[in-house]
């Protein structure tokens, strides 16, 4: 065992370097996925042997009164060799929670990843019988119900002590009591243990029965008992247990939830506040439940919003215990309902107003998407809307579901990485507790609002033939293909994908190889480098929320159309032919990105290094690339605004590969791949081999000394400072084609060597296979793709990313579109960025940064991961500078047209530095495809309505029957 855990943590040790979120490596899963299954196997699971822990710290065999001369103490298992192997690894499973600290519960890194585990791992739990305690659930003396209780209430109360970190975290705080044991020790739950060991004393078989109850009670247990008693057992056995089976459904069944209801809000009666907040809840099960779910949701919203913070840690505890269970009772009565799909427009919006109001009491929704959510939901005195209003309430409300995955995902993202890698059934773990919210309620609703707003001709979203209540299309275009859904990130990096696939994405990816449409579970990222290139090639790319992937799922592995247009309309359906006539000839994104077109040559007589101020448009694909040539024409036009940078042109990268004979074969190797004297394997691999050497490159000492001087006279003394070094091609920025994030940016290196040999590697990344992939098929001549370099100043951003002088979710409303994460880097990589839709004087957000971390650069180079809050990022300032940026370069820019003759918006690259604004980039936003998609949509679906039809009025008092 000692071996075992050695190896483990040598496994551990290769890895060490990894970001926080990347997924352990192959081989510690395997490792991890043999100590597992030799668990499930086991009768005594993760643990070896009983012991007793005294309370003077000495542990002492398992006989009677074993801690009587030591102060006390508590009996429960003592975690293997194997358990202590695995959670070196990471998974902390069989959790006993007498013998949990509260240090290593909380102090488990900056995160407390200790904490969040706790949820997965009770999933799996409950979910694959019992997981590793399959067979150590009758382990009799592993826990002690009593002492497992006191201890969780000890630890509870001590993590609710801190009002701040409740309020910053609240669903792991929701979640953490809902999974960490606490109760109060009923009468009736005591009658149920002593009836378990009477039902054990009459047959051997249910020591099974009174090792759970003893141990670890819950829901599930009442049913699996009555089918072990309905296999035939003695009459005696018979009787006894079924009168077990009676009290377990009045404990945990509806009676038993509307007692414990009433349990908990009589708790609440210990302070003023809390006692009024419980007595106006007096009443209202007596009510209709129209009217119940509108008050238990506005309670839910007012105990997080208002009470939660007034009251000391037990009060605390027992208002979240009180909120769980209105959370339950919000379900139950939801199903009484009656004629839930006749009511009227201004029932469902209200009744989807009181939801909203229960995803936030829930912790699934965060103050300001709450906010956005209800606007122009309040319609007491309005008996009709303009139907354009009627869409937009329904799709502001459609972006709910993506927000409350994004909450999921940034409070559990460790583990979830981590257990979704270990064992595939945790990825539905974000699914499952959507599932027992009421965030799945307001799905629901959300369809019917829906199919209404397609009966009235106002906008459609239908996968497979069914309406779609969450799916938010952030790019328009049109794709045929092989639908395939991929559950993880780790299943998207290693499958091999092909330019016709339309891929599910698990969340927004930083790197994706071509394919012809994409759907993003969540919120997704409207401003990646990804979704740049989708809008290039007319690449469709929708939101989707968890319903839309069980429709899918019919279709998986199928050949399927894709069709987004420019009004937010989204059809996925089988391919047929009568699709196949309509989309033939039509520029699918297949088809765009097989156009092909020469890339102009640069002069590579130019090998005089530039600094910041030498740089101008003029030299764009010239000299340089347009990276440093905008950053040149920025620092003019926006003088104090860019960090100092200085350019390596492309006669040095060609002058260099010259030198070394590599030109000549790089010629070679495509025309020998053109002419089909080289196969596509073949060719991968001797590229590859060129990528090598390049990277493995010497600067010339010309390059070296001037380079050294330049960097010395803009940047100051080496090792002072850090710089980005940006690769920067001719094949970027084209009226046709971008290359946004397509080659490799090395950030924050420090260390003029270091420096110095980094440019190289990024010279090679032009090679690389998935910037060989975008390009292929792109370019007639892609033996002349040639680098340049910039360096910029590392600048300490202490959030970034993206503005577009466009309103690119609705495009009748001039506005910008704004994506910024926390630290640097941020949103282009990809990560779920806060989006924000700016108005003239006012703002609208679209999604919250929820990314669980942020990079910050070190003064040593590179990078640091750190936490990153959840909730808004911009400030109402920074949002008036971003505004005031985009007047003055729409009034200092000369616009770019496209080839329909209208000017591209901008795409700006920024950061804030304690407040002020810096600039990173300049591009024109290339778009394509959303104008053939609206043509082809309105042949498939002829009803659709054209925007000219939008004036008409929703009577909101009307029945909806569908």
């Amino acid at each position: 065992m000692k071996l075992l855990a050695r190896s483990a943590l040598l496994l551990l040790t290769s890895v060490a370097g990894a970001a926080p979120l990347d997924p352990p490596s192959p081989a510690v899963v395997t490792a991890a996925r043999a100590i597992v299954q030799d668990m499930i196997a086991n009768p005594r699971g993760p643990y070896s042997r009983i012991r007793w822990y005294c309370n003077d710290g000495t542990v002492q065999a398992p006989v009677p009164y074993a801690c009587r001369e030591h102060g006390g103490g508590r009996q429960h298992a003592e975690y293997s060799a194997q358990r202590t192997a695995l959670a070196d690894m990471g998974w902390s499973v069989g959790t006993v929670f007498a013998g949990l600290t509260f240090e290593e519960l909380f102090e488990s890194g900056e995160r407390q990843e200790r904490l969040r585990e706790l949820a997965l791992e009770r999933y799996l739990i409950d979910t694959d019988a019992g997981w590793v305690l399959r067979r150590a659930r009758s382990y009799r003396g592993r826990v002690q119900v009593e002492d497992e209780i006191a201890a969780g209430m000890a630890l509870l109360l001590r993590l609710l002590e801190d009002s701040s970190w409740v309020s910053e975290n609240f669903l792991l705080a929701r979640e953490a009591v809902r999974v960490i044991p606490h109760g109060e020790d009923t009468d009736l739950s005591r009658r149920i243990r002593r009836a378990a060991i009477e039902l054990a004393e009459l047959d051997a078989d249910a020591e099974q029965w009174r090792a759970e109850i003893h141990s670890d009670p819950g829901p599930g247990i009442a049913a699996r008992l009555r089918q072990w008693l309905d296999q035939g057992r003695q009459a005696a056995t018979t009787e006894a247990g079924y009168a077990l089976v009676a009290d377990l459904g009045r404990l945990y069944g509806r009676d038993g939830r509307r007692e414990r209801l009433d349990l908990s809000l009589e708790r609440m009666r210990n302070t003023r506040a809390s006692s009024n907040w419980a007595a106006g809840l007096a009443g209202v099960s007596a009510l209709p439940a129209r009217e119940q779910i509108p008050r238990l949701c506005s309670a839910l919203a007012e105990a997080r919003s208002s009470l939660l913070h007034t009251l000391p840690a037990r009060g605390r505890l027992a208002l979240l215990d009180a909120m769980q269970n209105l959370d339950t009772e919000v379900f139950v009565v939801y199903q009484d309902i009656d004629g839930r799909e006749s009511m009227t427009r201004a029932d469902l919006l209200m009744l989807s107003a009181a939801l909203v109001d229960c995803a936030y009491g829930a912790g699934l929704l965060s103050v300001t998407e709450r906010s956005t959510l209800l606007t122009g939901l309040s319609l007491d005195s309005v008996d009709a809307l303009a139907l354009d209003d009627y869409r937009r309430i329904i799709a502001r409300l459609k972006r709910a579901p993506g927000w409350a995955v994004g909450s999921i995902r940034h409070t559990f993202a460790e583990a979830l990485v981590r257990y979704s890698a270990l064992e595939p059934g945790a990825l539905r773990f974000s699914d499952d507790l959507l599932r027992g919210s009421s965030m799945w309620l307001l799905g629901d609703t959300l369809k019917v609002l829906s199919r209404d707003l397609d009966a009235i001709r106002g906008s459609v979203v239908q996968f497979n033939g069914r309406t779609v209540a969450s799916a938010v299309a952030l790019n328009g275009g049109i794709a045929t293909g092989r639908l395939r859904i991929f559950e993880s990130i780790q299943a998207i990096e290693s499958a091999v994908l092909q330019a016709s696939d339309i891929v599910l994405l698990p969340e927004t990816i930083a790197e994706l190889s071509p394919v012809a449409g994409i759907l993003t579970l969540g919120e997704g990222n409207p401003l990646s480098h990804v979704q740049l290139l989708a809008r290039n090639f007319g690449i469709p790319n929708v939101a989707i929320g968890q319903d839309a992937v069980e429709y899918l799922r019919a279709v998986a592995d199928s050949t399927v159309v894709l069709v987004v247009d420019n009004d937010g309309n989204v059809i996925l359906r089988p391919a047929d032919t009568a699709t196949a006539g309509l989309l033939s000839g039509q520029p699918t994104a297949q088809a765009r990105s097989a156009e092909r077109f020469r890339v102009p040559l640069p002069d590579l007589s130019g090998v005089q290094l530039l600094p910041l101020s030498a740089l101008g448009r003029e030299l764009s694909g010239r000299l340089v690339g347009p990276k440093a040539a905008n950053l040149g024409e920025l620092n003019r036009l926006f003088p104090g605004r860019v960090a100092p940078a200085i350019a390596i042109p492309f006669g040095v990268y060609a002058a260099h590969l010259q030198a070394a004979s590599l030109g000549e074969r790089i010629g070679k190797l495509f025309a020998a791949k053109e002419n089909g004297a080289l196969g596509t394997e073949e060719f991968d691999k001797a590229i590859a081999a060129v990528r090598a050497e390049i990277a493995a490159l010497n600067l010339d000492g010309r390059v070296r000394s001037e380079l050294t001087g330049l960097m010395r006279k803009e940047f100051g003394e080496p090792g002072t400072y850090g710089v980005f070094v940006r690769s920067d091609t001719n094949v970027e920025d084209l009226p046709r084609f971008t290359g946004a994030g397509l080659n490799e940016t090395i950030p924050n290196v420090v260390g003029l060597n270091a420096q110095l040999n980094a440019i190289p590697r990024v010279w090679s990344s032009v090679f690389s296979p998935r910037a060989l992939a975008w390009r292929s098929n792109v370019l007639e001549n892609p033996e002349h793709i040639y680098a340049s370099v910039l360096l910029m100043k590392s600048v300490p951003a202490t959030k970034s990313g993206v503005l577009v002088t466009a309103n690119l979710f609705d495009r009748d409303v001039p506005a910008l579109t704004a994506s910024v994460a926390w630290g640097v880097g941020g949103a282009v990589a990809g990560e779920p960025a806060e989006t924000t839709v700016i108005h003239k004087d006012s703002s609208e957000i679209y999604s919250e940064a929820k990314s669980a971390y942020r990079r910050e650069i070190l003064a040593s180079g590179g990078v640091a991961w750190k936490p990153a809050p959840a909730g808004p990022v911009l400030r109402a300032n920074e949002i008036d500078a971003l505004r005031r940026l985009a007047v003055e370069v729409n009034e200092k820019y000369a616009a770019v047209f496209d080839d329909a003759g209208h000017p591209r918006p901008w795409d700006i690259e920024f950061g804030f530095v304690d407040g002020e604004l810096t600039l990173f980039q300049i591009r024109p936003l290339v778009e394509r495809g959303n104008r053939d998609a609206d043509s082809i949509l309105r042949q498939l679906l002829p009803d659709i309505a054209s925007p000219g039809d939008r004036s008409a009025s929703v009577a909101l008092h009307e029945r909806v029957q569908l």
